[in-house]
């Protein structure tokens, strides 16, 4: 079966982080990527083998804060009536 290869826009958003992620840990060498000319490619399934090995399901920071709530309520505080 030919591998699945993708552009670091589509890797990124089958991983679930920016495309500047994708460069960052290309070039710090922590997942493999080809080089055509000046583009990018990853093979989709050697990089989630990769990820799956280090324990990582995305390469999302344990840091990252979760997603604010819509409209500036506060999840604990109920609406004023």
């Amino acid at each position: 079966m030919k591998p699945v290869m993708l552009s670091v826009k589509e890797l990124a958003h089958e991983l679930g982080v920016s495309a500047q992620s994708i460069r960052r840990a290309y070039w710090a060498g922590l997942i493999p990527g080809y080089r055509f000319q000046k583009m990018l490619r990853f093979d989709v399934a050697l990089v989630r083998q990769i990820l799956l090995e280090r324990g990582l399901s995305t390469m999302r920071s344990d840091r990252a804060q979760p997603a604010a709530p819509a409209g500036g309520a506060q999840p604990d505080q109920a609406p004023v009536q």
